[in-house]
Protein backbone atom coordinates (compact mmCIF):
# COMPACT_ATOMS: atom_id res chain seq x y z
CA UNK A 1 0.00 0.00 0.00
CA UNK A 2 1.31 3.45 -0.97
CA UNK A 3 2.12 6.02 1.70
CA UNK A 4 -0.19 9.04 1.78
CA UNK A 5 1.20 12.59 1.45
CA UNK A 6 -0.85 15.74 2.07
CA UNK A 7 0.18 18.74 -0.08
CA UNK A 8 -1.06 22.07 1.33
CA UNK A 9 -0.46 25.11 -0.87
CA UNK A 10 -2.63 27.98 -2.07
CA UNK A 11 -1.04 27.91 -5.54
CA UNK A 12 -2.69 25.34 -7.79
CA UNK A 13 0.39 25.03 -10.00
CA UNK A 14 2.53 24.11 -6.96
CA UNK A 15 -0.06 21.58 -5.71
CA UNK A 16 -0.14 20.00 -9.17
CA UNK A 17 3.65 19.99 -9.53
CA UNK A 18 4.27 18.37 -6.13
CA UNK A 19 1.37 15.94 -6.52
CA UNK A 20 2.55 14.77 -9.93
CA UNK A 21 6.10 14.31 -8.70
CA UNK A 22 4.95 12.37 -5.63
CA UNK A 23 2.56 10.18 -7.66
CA UNK A 24 5.31 9.45 -10.20
CA UNK A 25 7.35 8.16 -7.28
CA UNK A 26 4.53 5.88 -6.10
CA UNK A 27 3.03 7.95 -3.29
CA UNK A 28 -0.71 8.51 -2.84
CA UNK A 29 -1.51 12.25 -2.65
CA UNK A 30 -4.29 14.42 -1.29
CA UNK A 31 -4.26 18.21 -1.56
CA UNK A 32 -5.59 21.24 0.30
CA UNK A 33 -5.72 24.84 -0.93
CA UNK A 34 -5.33 26.60 2.43
CA UNK A 35 -4.26 26.00 6.01
CA UNK A 36 -7.71 25.34 7.42
CA UNK A 37 -8.50 22.72 4.78
CA UNK A 38 -5.04 21.24 5.31
CA UNK A 39 -5.62 20.80 9.05
CA UNK A 40 -9.02 19.24 8.43
CA UNK A 41 -7.59 16.73 5.94
CA UNK A 42 -4.63 15.97 8.22
CA UNK A 43 -7.02 15.12 11.05
CA UNK A 44 -9.25 13.00 8.80
CA UNK A 45 -6.58 11.17 6.78
CA UNK A 46 -3.51 11.04 9.09
CA UNK A 47 -1.00 11.21 6.20
CA UNK A 48 2.54 9.84 6.40
CA UNK A 49 3.94 13.29 5.48
CA UNK A 50 2.65 16.85 5.01
CA UNK A 51 4.08 19.59 2.80
CA UNK A 52 3.11 23.12 3.85
CA UNK A 53 3.49 26.45 2.12
CA UNK A 54 4.43 29.18 4.62
CA UNK A 55 2.12 31.93 3.37
CA UNK A 56 -1.49 30.82 2.72
CA UNK A 57 -4.96 32.26 3.22
CA UNK A 58 -7.16 31.40 6.22
CA UNK A 59 -4.27 29.87 8.19
CA UNK A 60 -0.56 30.19 7.44
CA UNK A 61 1.74 27.21 7.21
CA UNK A 62 3.34 28.33 10.47
CA UNK A 63 -0.09 28.33 12.15
CA UNK A 64 -0.84 24.87 10.76
CA UNK A 65 2.54 23.58 11.92
CA UNK A 66 1.94 24.93 15.43
CA UNK A 67 -1.42 23.12 15.58
CA UNK A 68 0.04 19.91 14.19
CA UNK A 69 2.82 19.90 16.80
CA UNK A 70 0.35 20.37 19.68
CA UNK A 71 -2.09 17.67 18.49
CA UNK A 72 -1.27 14.27 20.04
CA UNK A 73 -2.54 12.42 16.96
CA UNK A 74 -0.61 14.53 14.44
CA UNK A 75 2.50 15.78 16.22
CA UNK A 76 4.80 13.08 14.84
CA UNK A 77 3.85 13.47 11.18
CA UNK A 78 6.92 14.76 9.32
CA UNK A 79 6.46 18.20 7.74
CA UNK A 80 8.28 19.76 4.81
CA UNK A 81 7.77 23.51 4.73
CA UNK A 82 8.06 25.39 1.43
CA UNK A 83 8.41 29.10 0.77
CA UNK A 84 9.89 31.45 -1.78
CA UNK A 85 12.67 32.73 0.47
CA UNK A 86 14.99 33.60 -2.41
CA UNK A 87 12.48 35.97 -4.01
CA UNK A 88 11.60 37.27 -0.55
CA UNK A 89 15.26 38.17 0.06
CA UNK A 90 15.53 39.76 -3.39
CA UNK A 91 12.58 41.97 -2.43
CA UNK A 92 14.31 42.81 0.86
CA UNK A 93 17.22 44.34 -1.06
CA UNK A 94 14.73 46.82 -2.51
CA UNK A 95 13.18 47.58 0.89
CA UNK A 96 16.00 47.55 3.46
CA UNK A 97 19.24 49.48 3.62
CA UNK A 98 20.77 47.61 6.57
CA UNK A 99 23.66 45.59 5.10
CA UNK A 100 24.05 43.40 8.21
CA UNK A 101 20.40 42.31 8.15
CA UNK A 102 20.58 41.62 4.43
CA UNK A 103 23.65 39.42 5.04
CA UNK A 104 21.79 37.56 7.79
CA UNK A 105 18.88 37.00 5.45
CA UNK A 106 21.20 35.60 2.78
CA UNK A 107 22.53 33.04 5.25
CA UNK A 108 19.02 31.56 5.30
CA UNK A 109 19.84 30.07 1.91
CA UNK A 110 23.03 28.35 3.10
CA UNK A 111 21.31 25.27 4.53
CA UNK A 112 17.88 24.08 3.37
CA UNK A 113 17.29 21.89 6.44
CA UNK A 114 15.41 23.96 9.02
CA UNK A 115 16.83 21.99 11.96
CA UNK A 116 19.63 24.56 11.79
CA UNK A 117 17.08 26.85 13.37
CA UNK A 118 18.44 30.10 12.00
CA UNK A 119 15.71 30.28 9.37
CA UNK A 120 12.79 30.40 11.78
CA UNK A 121 14.61 32.57 14.28
CA UNK A 122 14.33 35.40 11.77
CA UNK A 123 11.86 34.44 9.06
CA UNK A 124 8.65 35.48 10.78
CA UNK A 125 9.86 39.01 11.51
CA UNK A 126 11.41 39.48 8.07
CA UNK A 127 8.21 38.32 6.34
CA UNK A 128 6.15 40.64 8.54
CA UNK A 129 8.54 43.47 7.82
CA UNK A 130 8.02 43.20 4.08
CA UNK A 131 4.41 42.10 3.80
CA UNK A 132 2.35 43.59 6.61
CA UNK A 133 3.24 47.13 7.67
CA UNK A 134 6.43 47.69 5.75
CA UNK A 135 7.03 51.35 6.46
CA UNK A 136 6.11 51.23 10.14
CA UNK A 137 7.90 47.97 10.90
CA UNK A 138 11.02 48.89 8.94
CA UNK A 139 11.20 52.15 10.87
CA UNK A 140 10.80 50.27 14.17
CA UNK A 141 13.60 47.94 13.13
CA UNK A 142 15.90 50.81 12.18
CA UNK A 143 15.35 52.55 15.52
CA UNK A 144 15.91 49.32 17.44
CA UNK A 145 12.34 49.08 18.76
CA UNK A 146 11.65 45.86 16.83
CA UNK A 147 13.35 42.70 18.05
CA UNK A 148 13.62 39.61 15.86
CA UNK A 149 11.81 36.66 17.37
CA UNK A 150 11.26 33.08 16.33
CA UNK A 151 8.48 30.58 16.66
CA UNK A 152 8.48 27.59 19.02
CA UNK A 153 8.08 24.87 16.39
CA UNK A 154 10.13 23.77 13.41
CA UNK A 155 9.31 21.64 10.39
CA UNK A 156 11.42 18.57 9.75
CA UNK A 157 12.78 20.11 6.55
CA UNK A 158 12.56 23.54 4.96
CA UNK A 159 12.85 23.83 1.16
CA UNK A 160 12.95 26.96 -0.98
CA UNK A 161 10.53 27.38 -3.90
CA UNK A 162 10.78 26.59 -6.70
CA UNK A 163 11.76 23.23 -5.28
CA UNK A 164 14.00 21.01 -7.38
CA UNK A 165 12.43 17.58 -8.05
CA UNK A 166 15.48 15.62 -6.86
CA UNK A 167 15.84 17.71 -3.70
CA UNK A 168 12.14 17.23 -2.95
CA UNK A 169 12.28 13.46 -3.62
CA UNK A 170 15.33 13.15 -1.38
CA UNK A 171 13.61 15.04 1.47
CA UNK A 172 10.45 12.91 1.20
CA UNK A 173 12.27 9.58 1.08
CA UNK A 174 14.59 10.61 3.91
CA UNK A 175 11.57 11.40 6.12
CA UNK A 176 9.18 8.54 5.29
CA UNK A 177 11.09 6.13 3.08
CA UNK A 178 9.93 4.74 -0.26
CA UNK A 179 6.29 4.93 -1.32
CA UNK A 180 5.41 1.38 -0.29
Amino acid sequence: MSKLVLVVDDEEVIRDYLSTHLQNNGYKVIVAKDGEEGLKKAREEKPALITLDVMMPKKTGIGVLEELRTDNDLRNIPVIMLSAVRSFIEQAYKELDNVEILKQMETLLDEPDSKIGKFFLRFHSFRKMLLVDRDGIIEQFRTGELKLTGIPVLPDVFLDKPVEPDEFAHAVSRLIGPAS
